[in-house]
């Protein structure tokens, strides 16, 4: 290339990501935007107070920003390029606009507090609790949408309230670790089984289902524990596979990252971008169900486990020892729904988050789903859905 040819080249902007480390799904969506915007990043995480690392003469064309750090909104407050901020679990109460007219991406957190509720309300346990860690002033839209449901269902849930976050006290200024989590653990202790438990996000559904497993309790049987955010990093060290709610936080860096583009080629952008969600994943810590007839629980723990394997009603009477007529008539009584449109709910469900979230073909879509095959999968999921497969994929 001649120095010429080299002179033409556009300049690739520079980003500087300041992130907090524990959330690579963020990453990896500003990272997916920085390739198709074409952009050179660079990322320094959590470094302490951003702003004292950067050379002399030089700042970067854009910055993405977490707000987990007063420290980093310090910073971002003073540079003369633009900002865009991602939120995770450090949501304002109000849900109108963010602070400082800074332009910010959030996972739509309330849709994942109505999420939450509803799965621990299908599970049938009579109790359920919400383990709320934040403090009041930075409190999620979990908490108040997950109360929201339970209230229409005239549930009253437990509240474990970590007492130092409720006295507005610093992150800083609270006890070690351990102290903690033998607060927790006592707390657990106390509840009424089985208990359904929501925790804030997945870090502390890891507390909970580690000091229950210490106090000898089942999960899910005694106590179903849910998360919210399904960070990868946190599901790697748990005792028992978390349920948790996907909140979309890949997307939620890409939009970051598409809010940031058109600001740098100088356009308007929205103060506040909600990300929905991507839907509940079900795993062990939640797999369960109880009613006053154990054999129907067994049946719909049974149903929502092996969905994808060839269930037959009269295999699933044989199994828990009732002829398949009163099988039936006592499922559809208790559940409120047929044991066929169970296994079809499952099995569709699957099939839409597969080919939302994978490139793989119709044939293993319907495989994967339970649906046997691509023509099979094609009718059913347009009965359902109103659309062909194909045109969810390109819809999602």
């Amino acid at each position: 290339m001649t120095p010429a040819e080299k002179s033409t080249k556009p300049r690739q902007p520079s980003v500087l990501l300041l992130l907090d480390w524990y959330n690579p799904e963020i990453h990896a969506g500003v990272v997916r935007a920085a390739r198709d915007f074409k952009w050179n990043l660079f990322d320094e995480r959590c470094r302490g107070h951003y702003g004292n690392f950067l050379p002399d003469n030089w700042l970067p064309d854009g910055v993405i920003a977490t707000t987990a750090l007063d420290a980093t909104l310090e910073w971002v407050r003073k540079v003369p390029v633009p900002v865009v901020r991602v939120m995770d679990d450090c949501a304002p109460s109000t849900e109108e606009k963010a602070p400082d007219e800074i332009p910010t991406v959030v996972p739509c957190l309330r849709e994942a507090g109505q999420l939450a509720a509803r799965h621990l309300l299908s599970l049938g346990i009579p109790n359920i609790a919400y383990h709320r860690y934040y403090r009041p002033r930075n409190d999620n839209a979990v908490f108040p949408a997950f109360m929201e449901c339970c209230e229409k269902a005239g549930i009253e849930p437990i509240i474990i309230d970590f007492p130092k976050a409720n006295a507005g006290i610093p992150h800083s200024h609270w006890p070690p670790r351990q102290e903690r989590l033998a607060w927790l653990k006592d707390r657990i202790a106390e509840l009424p089984l089985p208990c359904a438990i929501l925790s804030d996000d997945d870090r502390f559904a890891n507390d909970v289902l580690t000091e229950a497993v210490e106090l000898g309790l089942r999960v899910p049987e005694d106590i179903a524990v849910l998360g919210v955010m399904d960070m990868k990093l946190v599901h790697q060290r748990l005792p028992v596979s978390l349920s948790s709610v996907n909140v979309n936080l890949e997307q939620v860096g890409y939009e970051a990252g598409s809010r940031l583009n058109l600001l740098m080629r100088g356009e308007r952008v929205e103060t506040v971008t909600r990300v929905p969600a991507r839907g509940l994943i079900e795993r062990n810590s939640t797999s369960t169900y109880q009613c006053d007839d154990p054999r129907i629980s067994r049946t719909v723990i049974r149903i929502r486990r092996d969905f994808a394997e060839p269930l037959a009603v009269p295999d699933l009477a044989r199994e828990v020892g009732m002829s398949v007529r009163a099988l039936q008539r006592a499922y559809s009584m208790i559940c409120g729904e047929t044991i066929r449109d169970a296994l079809m709910e499952r099995r569709l469900n699957a099939a839409a988050a597969l080919l939302r979230d994978t490139d793989l073909k119709l044939e293993s879509v319907a495989c994967e789903a339970g649906l046997g095959n691509a023509t099979n999968l094609c009718r059913l999921f347009k009965k359902r859905f109103g659309r062909t497969p194909g045109a969810w994929r390109l819809m999602c």
